[in-house]
């Protein structure tokens, strides 16, 4: 067992800073909280660049609308609640020998500055910051595609969707334009749930005055994988039973659709085959943020994420440590690293809480050992499909109405983990209780 170092003040409490609020950063911030903030035994600040918290696996939920903000957590809120500090920041540079993590300042909408450029002491630090789309240097892709990396571009995507639908309904476009074109590349699990999760808002939106997209085909939703299959993680079974409910949607599946270059309005492939695109969303692959290519002394592995040992120490930095997608740490038993998932980044935010309340107590620390438990994939507000991992039943498909409700649990279990099992409950609740009341689509 390796030992982290203790405070450089042993009169003050360590100080324990966490950097992103993501899945994985909020429910470490929680339970830190829980474990050595509320009993005096360490200062625990969290920082993030936005004000609140999205699940990350429902932000093509909230791109489409069919998921209110009001599922939303409030840092400043959920902070003052647990007992640790909350401070606006976006990551700048870290001085490792000074034990000092810079921030850069936040701006709001119309480039106002909310937060300036500050440092702040520790003598932990837990890098947490995700990950963000990778475009593979393709032509024209920052230029012309919409991403869904943050919960500010889920929100930004919602209302330009809404836009587009309303621009094509009032004529804005061309009173003889008869659709709309909506293409989504990258064909993992953040394709498939926003392009099912498209085609829910497109019935709502026909519902409540959008009266052009009630004719047949007129909200075209293409989906392209440069693979030969969907879900290229998942069975090929479940790949196969996805695709065909994807197609029962009326949704245009591409697959071997290698994107050459993203246009204002088409998205041309390697064989030249055009497809027309009024909005282009980009969720093929992801990289780490690169604002970590900038930070000296800092080990970066694949897809720039960040070197670990499987304590999760970053390496040659024994009291820095990552987790999450933007943390390269190696899966010993299949011969890689760990893969980018949401169940990772919660099971080592479980793991870190421990291994960081075994280091300020002077006791030795362990290595992370992940346990898959399989994927589920959400195909709109009807269905889902999945596979599942156990000891006691080996690997297992569920479909159907047990996935959906599967799907939903993982998110309250993540809502119990960061608000409490009594307010997880009484905010599903009252959702369920709204659902009634309002509609079923962000309209506004």
């Amino acid at each position: 067992m390796r030992k982290a170092p203790q405070s450089t003040k042993p009169t003050e409490l360590p100080r324990i800073v966490v950097i992103g609020g993501g899945a994985g950063g909020l429910e470490l911030a929680s339970r830190l909280s829980r474990s050595l903030g509320r009993k005096k035994l360490a200062n625990i600040t969290l920082v993030d660049r936005s004000l609140s918290h999205m699940w990350k696996p429902s932000l093509h939920e909230y791109a489409a609308g069919t998921k209110g903000t009001d599922s939303e957590i409030s840092f400043l809120e959920h902070a003052n609640r647990h007992g640790y500090q909350f401070r606006l920041g976006r990551l700048q540079n870290i001085d490792f020998d000074k034990r000092i993590v810079m921030l850069g300042s936040v701006h709001d909408s119309n480039d106002l500055q909310l937060s300036p450029n500050r440092q702040i002491p520790f003598d932990y630090l837990v890098l947490a910051i995700g990950s963000r789309s990778n475009d593979f240097g393709c032509k024209g892709v920052s230029e012309h595609c919409w991403f869904l990396d943050t919960p500010d571009q889920a929100k930004r995507l919602q209302t330009e969707l809404l836009n587009t639908c309303l621009r094509f309904e009032t004529g804005v476009y061309d009173d003889n334009k008869a659709e709309l074109n909506v293409c989504i590349v990258g064909g993992g699990a953040t394709g498939v749930e926003l392009a099912a999760e498209l085609r829910e808002a497109s019935e709502q939106l026909g519902l409540h005055g959008i009266d052009k997209l009630k004719q047949p085909r007129s909200f075209r939703i293409s989906l392209l994988e440069a693979g030969p299959r969907l879900l290229a993680a998942l069975p090929e079974d479940i790949s196969e039973k996805v695709q065909t409910r994807l197609q029962d949607l009326d949704i245009q599946v591409h697959t071997i659709a290698r994107v050459a270059e993203v246009g204002a309005d088409e998205v041309v492939l390697e064989d030249g085959k055009r497809i027309a695109a009024d909005m282009t969303i980009w969720s093929a692959g992801i990289k780490a943020p690169e604002i970590l290519k900038s930070i000296a002394g800092l080990p970066l592995g694949s897809l720039g994420r960040i070197s670990c040992e499987r304590t999760l120490q970053v390496i040659d930095k024994n009291s820095v440590f990552a987790m999450g997608d933007c943390a390269d740490v190696p899966w010993i038993e299949i011969g890689q690293a760990l893969p980018p998932r949401a169940q990772v980044a919660s099971q080592q935010a479980h793991f870190m809480c421990k291994q960081l309340s075994d280091a300020v107590k002077g006791a030795g620390i362990s290595e992370f050992v992940y346990v898959d438990r399989g994927s589920l994939v959400s195909i709109s507000d009807r269905s889902a499909v999945g596979a599942l991992m156990g000891k006691a039943f080996g690997t297992f498909t569920v479909e159907g109405w047990l996935a959906r409700l599967s799907y939903r649990y993982l998110h309250f279990v993540h809502e119990r983990t960061v608000q409490g099992a009594r307010r997880s409950i009484l905010r599903w609740l009252l959702s369920s209780a709204m659902k009634r009341v309002r509609p079923q689509l962000k309209l506004h």
